[in-house]
């Protein structure tokens, strides 16, 4: 069972597969199953999903701009660069309350 402690601890090492998935760079399947483990793995991707998808807004063009500031247009490299640099924290308190609604219920 994850206590809140250890939800802290297991997004602060999501945060780096969510900025992926957010700008569009592949990110490692196999890597992400190590980390949650096969039980978690399909309630962790929809989670990516959902958390990527209001993190990075693309217009019509194909540019992306970010969903928590409303900067860019970024290139799929400055877009997660910009996530991990200045929206860290803010990615790991979104992905910390999505885990825990979602295992409370």
């Amino acid at each position: 069972m994850l206590t809140v402690s250890r939800i802290d601890a297991f997004s602060e090492r999501l945060i780096e597969f969510v900025a992926r998935a957010s700008s569009g760079i592949r990110m490692d399947k196999s890597k992400l199953a190590v980390i949650t483990g096969p039980t978690l793995l399909p309630l962790v991707l929809d989670l990516i999903r959902k958390l990527s998808s209001e993190i990075s807004i693309r217009n019509e063009s194909g540019l992306i701009y970010c969903g928590l500031c409303r900067k860019g247009p970024f290139t799929k490299r400055g877009m997660y660069l910009h996530l991990i640099r200045v929206h860290r924290y803010e990615i790991k308190t979104l992905i910390s309350d999505e885990l825990e609604r979602r295992l409370l219920k």
